[in-house]
């Protein structure tokens, strides 16, 4: 592998190749995006402030990754303080409409 009769550029390639299957051993396996997407998202927002009986617009759609599970937040697009819930990737689940900011 690492011997004499091998030339600089395949050997440098060989120690890559070992090196990269070890970096590939210690992280893991590959990470994968969420589940949902950004139209099911906005789906299920829509539908949260509609049984919570508030009239507003989605602004605002982030995802997250924490403990290796993906939470959407979907906040309203105000200046200050607004409207917020949280989706749960894995589930679907939706949390409370929060209140957010200075009102």
């Amino acid at each position: 592998m690492f011997g004499l009769s091998a030339s600089a550029p395949e050997a440098i390639g060989e120690r890559k190749g070992v090196l990269r299957s070890f970096y590939r051993l210690l992280r893991g396996p590959p990470l994968s995006g969420p589940r949902l997407s950004q139209e099911q998202v906005r789906a299920l927002f829509a539908e949260a402030v509609r049984a919570a009986q508030i009239d507003v617009k989605l602004g605002v759609l982030t995802v997250r990754r924490l403990e290796g599970r993906f939470t959407w937040i979907a906040k309203t697009a105000t200046k200050g303080s607004g409207l917020q819930v949280a989706v749960d990737d894995a589930t679907g689940t939706l949390g409370p409409v929060e209140r957010w900011g200075i009102r």
